[in-house]
C-alpha cells in the first residue's frame, strides 16, 4: 500500500514539474472565487405581552471575485481585481482594486506560498464574507487589503487556491446636519481557482 502511495505521489509531482515556470516574468494567471446562495430574515419582537413576527421574502444572491495577474518579474505579480455581487430585487455591489503579490517556487514541489497587498474602493462593505449591500452610489468606499495563501497545482494549467485576507473598510458620510465614520475590519478566507498561461515564447 506504501508503495502505491508513493509511486502515486510521485506521478503528481512529475506531472507538476513543468509548470515551475508558471510564475515566470510574462506569465498571466487569473484567479476566480465566488459563491452562490439565498437568503431570509425573521425577527420576532415582544411588546405588552404580545409577539409579533416579521419575516421576510427569500432573496437569491451571487458573488464572484475575478483577479488577472500579470508577472512583472518572477514571482512578482500586479492583479487587478473585480469584486462584483448580486442580489436579487436589489442594484448590484461591487468594489475594483489592485493588488501586489509575490509568489513563491519551492523546488520539486506543486505548492506554491504567496503573499498579498492591495487597495480598492466600491459602493459597499462585506459581511459574511460578501458585499451584503449597497451602501453608496459611488465608489468612496476605499479598503485596505493584506494577506497570503497557497496555490496547489493540480497540472501545468490549473492551480487550487486558498487565502487568508485582511480587509480594512472606511465609510464616510457627510451633510449639512452630521458626519459619520465606520470602519470595518474583516478576516476571510477565500477559495478557488487560477489558470495560467505561460509568458510569450515559453
Amino acid at each position: 500500500m506504501n508503495r502505491i502511495s508513493f509511486l502515486l505521489l510521485s506521478a503528481v509531482v512529475t506531472a507538476v514539474l513543468p509548470a515551475i515556470s508558471q510564475t515566470e516574468k510574462g506569465s498571466w494567471e487569473l484567479s476566480f472565487t465566488g459563491n452562490a446562495g439565498s437568503y431570509s430574515q425573521k425577527s420576532e419582537y415582544t411588546s405588552g405581552g404580545q409577539t409579533h413576527t416579521n419575516e421576510g421574502e427569500a432573496r437569491s444572491y451571487a458573488a464572484l471575485d475575478f483577479r488577472a495577474g500579470y508577472f512583472l518579474v518572477d514571482g512578482l505579480s500586479l492583479e487587478p481585481e473585480f469584486y462584483f455581487l448580486g442580489v436579487e430585487k436589489t442594484l448590484p455591489t461591487y468594489n475594483l482594486g489592485v493588488n501586489v503579490a509575490y509568489t513563491f517556487t519551492i523546488p520539486e514541489s506543486p505548492v506554491r506560498p504567496f503573499l498579498i497587498a492591495g487597495y480598492g474602493t466600491g459602493n459597499g462593505i462585506p459581511m459574511m464574507q460578501r458585499l451584503l449591500a449597497r451602501e453608496s452610489e459611488n465608489l468612496d468606499i476605499p479598503v485596505l487589503r493584506v494577506g497570503g495563501g497557497l496555490k496547489v497545482l493540480l497540472n501545468r494549467w490549473v492551480a487550487l487556491k486558498v487565502e487568508y485576507r485582511y480587509e480594512r473598510y472606511t465609510d464616510e458620510q457627510s451633510t449639512q446636519y452630521y458626519s459619520s465614520k465606520t470602519v470595518s475590519n474583516y478576516g476571510n478566507i477565500l477559495f478557488g481557482f487560477s489558470f495560467f498561461l505561460p509568458a510569450r515564447g515559453s
